[in-house]
């Protein structure tokens, strides 16, 4: 069993010397470039003149260049100043693709809609604020969700463009990222005993103050991650469409799937409405495949869109080695995922409050449908507060579970384990006696 370091990732970017004979030729290229569509795989809704449509939707997000841009003659405000004809440009234009992640650059007015009209819900500083574009935008404003932070709740909103720019994935999602400010440091090892045996192939174990990965086993192999999929079902259900008291028509039947692959099932069947509350509970407590099925195909135009959804929640988070194909965790050919992956993506679903109470609840009744949390662990373990497991025969059982002990929080992922509580219990009784934070 070895020691895991936390990973680096630095990237380069090499650039070749020209005659000056060519930079003419050079510069006429980049000019045509920034008016040409961008290279991607996703084909993106522009906005056109003329184009009767207020609200473009994004399907994905694009990489863009970091840190102030340049203006944009396609991305402008039409305020004029001092009665010059001067024209102020955005940061960025969302018309050529979004960013997976906007830092505010002034105090920014969190918006209730897109149009002029709309009410301020909250208000960002400028400088430390990250935002999640959601893909939505009109005119100046983009919809964007807010993780939360100390000051200020988690959030869907829209912020005016002028007010944002482009940014690296923040430091405290992904402590690797370049240019990060300072995080807390990770506990240091203080005692001198091994790590305990487990029946567990893959173990990490995360610090959820510095985002540090403390000891890992085979952290970032790509294996099948079963229902702790749903993790990743139920935070983007949140960040899209924050109202849990949504009521959604059922046209899911867990009847239909149980016979169809055994899957685990909340009980739904078409021909009542229940809440998105409801619906998420199912998922995180009996781990329902049929609420996970229920909230693909309610909250996005297809299942197909909310898996995508999904992949780019990993992919804002900067997690590697982690892709869905669906949203509730059944085996499946390129759906994997990895104990570190696992342990940093729930470390991220924690921060909004809500998933929060969902991942820490133990027994819930709504819409007649009573529940309770197969995650055992939550009340064996004095500090458990989360958050899922997971079953597949190719994954057997798997878990990403939270402690908390005298205000220090850590996650243990475990990957292909024969016994969850038993090997949680040990792997965190090791961590608080032998590391300080």
């Amino acid at each position: 069993m070895a020691q895991i370091l936390p990973r680096d990732q630095v990237g380069y970017r090499r650039l070749g010397t020209h005659a000056c004979a060519l930079v003419a030729v050079v510069g006429l290229a980049l000019v045509g470039a920034a008016f040409a569509t961008p290279a991607s795989p996703v084909e993106l809704r522009i906005a056109r003149d003329g184009d009767s449509e207020s609200n473009r939707a994004l399907p994905a997000q694009v990489p863009l260049p970091l840190g102030p841009l340049a203006p944009m003659p396609l991305a402008t405000v039409g305020s004029r100043t001092q009665g010059a004809d001067q024209i102020q440009a955005l940061a960025f234009d969302p018309r050529r693709g979004l960013p997976q992640w906007l830092r505010t650059t002034r105090d920014t007015p969190l918006w209730s809609g897109a149009d002029l009209a709309a009410s301020t819900v909250g208000s960002l500083p400028a400088g430390d604020s990250y935002v999640k574009p959601l893909g939505g935008f009109i005119d100046t404003r983009v919809q964007v969700y807010f993780p939360g932070d100390e000051g200020h709740a988690a959030a869907q909103a829209w912020v005016d463009t002028a007010n944002v720019e482009p940014s690296a994935v923040p430091a405290w999602v992904s402590p690797t990222s370049l240019g990060a400010p300072q995080l807390p440091a990770a506990p240091r090892r203080t005692g001198d005993a091994p790590p305990p045996d487990t029946t567990a192939i893959h173990i990490a174990i995360i610090d959820d103050a510095s985002g540090q990965l403390i000891y890992g086993e085979q952290p970032n192999t790509e294996v099948p991650q079963a229902s702790t999929t749903k993790i990743a079902t139920t935070i983007v259900a949140l960040e899209r469409s924050p109202d849990v008291s949504r009521r959604i028509k059922v046209t899911i039947s867990a009847t239909a799937m149980a016979n169809r692959d055994g899957s685990s099932t909340m009980g739904i069947e078409p021909g009542r409405s229940v809440s998105l509350d409801t619906l998420l509970h199912g998922m995180m407590l009996p781990s329902g495949n049929d609420a996970a099925e229920q909230v693909a195909v309610a909250l996005a135009d297809s299942r197909e869109q909310y898996v995508d959804w999904m992949n780019l929640e990993t992919a804002a988070l900067g997690l590697k080695n982690t892709h869905f194909v669906n949203p509730s965790g059944m085996d499946a050919p390129n759906h994997y995922s990895s104990a570190y992956d696992m342990a940093m993506l729930a470390r991220y679903a924690m921060r909004n409050s809500v998933f929060r109470d969902l991942a820490g609840t133990s027994r819930y009744t709504s819409d007649g449908f009573p529940m309770a949390n197969l995650n055992r662990f939550l009340d064996l373990y004095p500090g458990a507060d989360g958050v899922k497991i997971g079953f597949t025969d190719a994954a057997q059982k798997t878990i990403v579970a939270s402690a908390t002990r005298d205000g220090h929080h850590v996650y243990v992922s475990l990957m292909h384990s024969q016994d969850l509580v038993g090997d949680c219990t040990a792997l965190f009784n090791w961590v608080w006696d032998n590391f300080a934070w």
